[in-house]
């Protein structure tokens, strides 16, 4: 998408847009089903995000502004489009209907509600365990162990809003006007229709959000400032890090991300001690690493299955390390 109309549609969503650029934008949305489709994923992606995007207080008398100008210069729209070739006349004619019926919108959709309490369900899932959650409106949620998630009572009435800690596979029912939202700490997830795995666990110093099949937008905030609109389509993944927001985005093999569901484990180049973190969390024990350059150590694998015994003799020749298992306490160490 062009820089100059992904701002246009960042202005639209904060209500900021000057009345001229509300034009240029319109005329460009109508233009072709793509950008119609580039506008309504971006914008539902900036609202998705309003919940945790401070707003600054002057929007709303900028957009009112924006609606009385528009409201004073119909007139004007008029002549602009006697100006264009009459092979547009019809699309560009009807570019400037939305243009003036829009701001009417936004002010019925954004008119002041009264507050309600809302009640929320939440579902904490231990370590050691995964467990399948059917929402109320169709779609599927599989919890990994130690992980959590947290929805309104009303969830399957308007914005269907999820509350991620840990991590989660996605399997959503597609909803036009009620988009799915995941929400891990200051990062957005806006779900098109898909399915998609969140890795979002406390302790971890990023989020990754793996796409397997369909499409999702993801905002990161960073300093009370929403960063640009990520698109994921299936196999690729965004490592988000949470320190400072800057995301990178590769190609990967999506299932492998996700086969914790059939209780498999996977790293890639991952250091022993989130290595360790995670075999606490699949097989609920305690594991303890005696040495500063063993936690450092990288280390590829997969296991299909396997006990806590299988998969540390693989961690141990992989890594020279030796262990011993105590109960339910593993102790890593030097030879």
């Amino acid at each position: 998408m062009d820089q100059h109309y992904y701002k246009l549609i960042e202005d639209y969503s904060n209500k900021t847009i000057r009345s001229e650029d509300l034009t240029d934008l319109l005329i460009w949305v109508e233009s072709s089903q793509q950008n119609q489709q580039l506008f309504r994923e971006t914008l539902q992606a900036f609202e998705a995000a309003d919940q945790f995007l401070n707003k600054p207080a002057h929007q709303q008398q900028s957009w009112t502004s924006i609606q009385q100008h528009l409201a004073k210069n119909t007139t004007v729209q008029t002549a602009v489009i006697k100006k264009i070739s009459y092979g547009r006349y019809i699309s560009i004619a009807a570019a400037a209907i939305v243009i003036l019926m829009l701001p009417v919108i936004y002010l019925t959709l954004n008119r002041t509600k009264p507050v309600v309490a809302v009640t929320y369900h939440e579902i904490y899932n231990p370590k050691g365990q995964k467990r399948l959650v059917a929402m109320p409106d169709g779609s599927n949620i599989y919890l990994n162990g130690d992980s959590k998630i947290r929805y309104a009572q009303n969830f399957n009435t308007g914005k269907r809003l999820v509350y991620l800690q840990g991590e989660a596979f996605f399997d959503v029912q597609h909803r036009d006007k009620q988009p799915f939202v995941v929400y891990t700490g200051k990062v957005s997830t806006t779900v098109l229709g898909t399915s998609f795995n969140i890795n979002a666990y406390q302790s971890a110093k990023t989020i990754s959000i793996t796409v397997q099949s369909g499409k999702v937008g993801v905002i990161v905030k960073h300093n009370d400032k929403a960063e640009a609109v990520k698109f994921l389509l299936p196999n690729e993944q965004l490592n988000i890090i949470k320190e400072n927001g800057a995301a990178t985005k590769t190609t990967v093999n999506a299932a492998e991300f996700d086969s914790w569901r059939e209780y498999k484990l996977f790293f890639y180049n991952k250091p022993l001690s989130e290595i360790a973190e995670i075999v606490a969390r699949e097989y609920d024990v305690k594991v303890v690493i005696k040495s500063e350059a063993l936690n450092a150590m990288k280390l590829t694998a997969k296991f299909n299955k396997s006990t806590v015994n299988q998969v540390m003799e693989v961690i141990a020749r992989l890594s020279g390390a030796k262990y011993k298992i105590y109960e339910n306490k593993v102790i890593i160490y030097e030879q």
